[in-house]
């Protein structure tokens, strides 16, 4: 995860990836708690480590996650409660090892964007996820899908954009983000055609595993597909 999100934030200026033994954390400098994560790379690094990295993500100046692991211990939860973070449910990590057929309803066609396509990125993303406008534009950009690692796709009906999906292929793993559809045109199984598409090319691409973070929302989908439930973790949010 720490490889995929510093392939997404190389072209954010101002961007930094912070490494510790056992920790990691990715500075977008977007105002948004989830383009600023810290994690655990292993459930028992260093407390003291953790207090360090925190401080230097504090001093950024903008919101941040911190993920937790199972079996982490009290400790590491009593540190971000004493910093004033606010526990936030848990993210579940899921992968799958396998791709089923691309079940495309008749009226969807999926391509890929090209890089100066971004913007059609944006903008689903604003819509299926009441994203900020910056926020979204800033977060993939021209220069993000163009790098090789990078696939990101639009699913279309009568070449209106309808759904969206982000891929990076570092690796032996590749990370599914943004599965975003119009509201307008939910609950016809767009997304998980989008999603299908994903994995398909990810494996195809030499991927042994594609993992994604889910929802609540979508868990029930992706578990349908396939994914398996690797670990849930622990979720922290700072204050704004």
């Amino acid at each position: 995860m720490a490889d995929f999100f510093l392939e997404l934030a190389r072209p954010i200026p101002g961007a930094q990836v912070l490494r510790r033994d056992g920790l990691a954390a990715v500075i977008s400098g977007i105002p948004l708690p989830s383009h600023n994560p810290v994690w655990l790379e292993r459930p028992d690094p260093e407390l003291a480590d953790l207090a360090s990295l925190l401080d230097e993500v504090e001093a950024r100046r903008v919101p941040f996650t911190l993920e937790l692991r199972p079996g982490s211990g009290k400790a590491f939860a009593e540190l971000a409660a004493a910093r004033g973070m606010t526990a936030a449910g848990e993210e579940p990590l899921m992968a799958v090892d396998k791709a089923a057929d691309v079940r495309l309803p008749d009226e969807l066609s999926i391509r890929l964007l090209a890089p100066h396509e971004a913007p059609v990125h944006a903008r689903l993303c604003i819509a299926g996820f009441g994203m900020p406008d910056d926020v979204a534009r800033r977060s993939v950009t021209e220069d993000t899908l163009k790098s090789s690692a990078v696939r990101c796709y639009v699913g279309e009906v009568a070449g209106q954009p309808v759904t969206t999906s982000l891929t990076i292929t570092t690796g032996a793993f590749t990370g599914i983000i943004d599965v975003a559809t119009d509201p307008r045109y939910r609950g016809r199984g767009f997304g998980t055609a989008i999603t299908e598409r994903s994995v398909a090319d990810g494996l195809a691409a030499g991927a042994s595993w594609c993992w994604l973070q889910s929802s609540d929302q979508g868990y029930p989908v992706y578990e349908s597909y396939g994914f398996q439930l690797v670990e849930s973790w622990p979720a922290w949010t700072s204050e704004p």
